[in-house]
């Protein structure tokens, strides 16, 4: 808010529970993450979107919001920052 950058919290939400993904194979990780990530109230249509993460091993959690936000929220572009990347 100090930069005058525009914030939405709630566009995307966890609707399910999920394990943590560093204990759950690579190749389920995007069907655990289908149902448990899914669009909120927050309004993103024909907006830039810049998701910011602390932490990204596989990617499955990042593909899943930025489907989310294009497909369903309406999302213009997607975009993420991530501080620490994992292999």
């Amino acid at each position: 808010k100090r930069l005058g950058v525009a914030t939405c919290e709630d566009a995307v939400l966890k609707a399910k529970p999920t394990a943590q993904m560093k204990n759950v194979e690579r190749s389920q990780r995007a069907g655990l993450l289908h149902d448990a990530i899914q669009k909120g109230t927050g309004d993103v249509k024909g907006k830039c979107v810049l998701l910011v993460d602390d932490l990204c091993e596989s990617g499955a959690t990042l593909r899943r919001t930025a489907e989310v936000l294009l497909n369903e929220g309406g999302a213009k572009n997607v975009y993420a920052l991530v501080l620490t990347r994992t292999k």
